[in-house]
């Protein structure tokens, strides 16, 4: 299904009828079948949209990862605008040298979720930048990159912090567009606070952010082999930052959901997303419930936190039978449910 950004675009194909274009972060693989005339690529930091692409349109022509290594230039842009006001200006201050001299960088987004600063954020970058079109609550901008660029490297980007959290120090790295980005958020802390004792074998750490949650289990006990996952190639990155930081030995693994993740764990820990992009998105959380049990020891512990209105809790005993609640506070709750 064709996203509203992507409708957008379509309505406009007829930028994409001439050069090579790069699509950044597209919410849909549909828009790469839809302008399948035009000599599209696709760089993608969300690991579900770029399987999708791979299998619409060959590996050949999509990259994954945090950042775009610019090897071959492209005549246009397009970024699809991030829900991080500062993750689009990493991706702009990255792409801007991937273009052909006199290229175009295009931004297209929810009227809602910030694209309206796009000549703001291209304003280094081009002396103009023009709204192209607007439909279905969105706009599209487009600018002629016509200013010199820095030179760019994803590590001027990142952010170490120390935090500490029930008498362990970890060293956390960030990134733009990563969650809660620079400190601890309080449903992650509630969560660990609650765990005194990591068994040993294998543990899962499922939507790992910047790798908190792992490195914490990994610190606590050392002889835990520690498996981090997320679908955010930021997120990914920052983990395995952290865990080298941290002296945890990790795996950390791109998945969509359980979808790339063997098992069998001992125990599994979560602070599940229920966001995708500015929409919110149950969707990831209860497939999550209903399939994590099949990747679980006999006996291995699940530890989940979520916002107290979440209705998690019948998911959770459809699963598990029964469902202690661990913690409980106004905002946050944290389950506890045994394989």
């Amino acid at each position: 299904m064709l996203s509203a950004p992507s409708q957008l675009l379509l309505r406009n194909a007829e930028h994409f009828s001439q050069g090579r274009w790069l699509l950044v972060n597209p919410e849909d693989a549909q828009i790469f079948r839809e302008l399948g005339e035009a000599a599209l690529f696709g760089f993608h930091q969300y690991f579900d949209i770029y399987q999708q692409a791979c299998q619409s349109t060959g590996e050949q022509q999509h990259h994954f990862g945090p950042d775009y290594p610019c090897e071959a230039k492209f005549d246009g842009i397009v970024i699809y605008m991030p829900k991080a006001k500062e993750q689009a200006q990493m991706l702009i201050a990255n792409l801007a040298h991937c273009l052909v001299p006199g290229g175009q960088m295009l931004l297209v987004g929810d009227n809602k979720g910030g694209v309206k600063s796009a000549p703001k954020l291209l304003a280094g970058y081009a002396e103009h930048c023009n709204k192209l079109d607007s439909a279905r609550h969105c706009a599209l901008f487009g600018a002629i990159l016509d200013k010199p660029t820095k030179a760019f490297s994803l590590t001027q980007w990142l952010k170490k912090t120390e935090l500490k959290v029930a008498n362990q120090s970890l060293t956390i790295s960030f990134l733009p567009g990563v969650f809660s980005q620079g400190s601890l958020d309080p449903a992650t802390r509630l969560l660990l606070e609650q765990v005194t004792k990591v068994p040993g074998g294998q543990v899962l750490d499922f939507g790992c952010g910047a790798g908190v949650i792992g490195c914490y289990l990994g610190k606590l006990n050392p002889d835990t082999k520690v498996v981090m996952s997320d679908v955010s190639a930021l997120a990914l990155y920052c983990a395995k930052l952290s865990a080298e930081d941290n002296g945890v030995q990790a795996d950390v693994i791109a998945s969509h959901g359980l979808n790339e993740l063997k098992g069998p764990f001992s125990a599994v820990y979560t602070n599940p997303p229920f966001h995708t992009g500015l929409q919110t998105d149950y969707q990831v959380s209860e497939d999550f419930i209903r399939q994590v049990p099949a990747k679980m020891s006999p006996n291995a512990r699940l530890y989940m936190v979520a916002n107290s209105f979440l209705k998690y809790p019948p998911l959770l005993e459809k699963s598990f039978g029964q469902v202690q609640w661990l913690a409980d506070t106004p905002k946050f709750r944290v389950y506890g449910c045994q394989r």
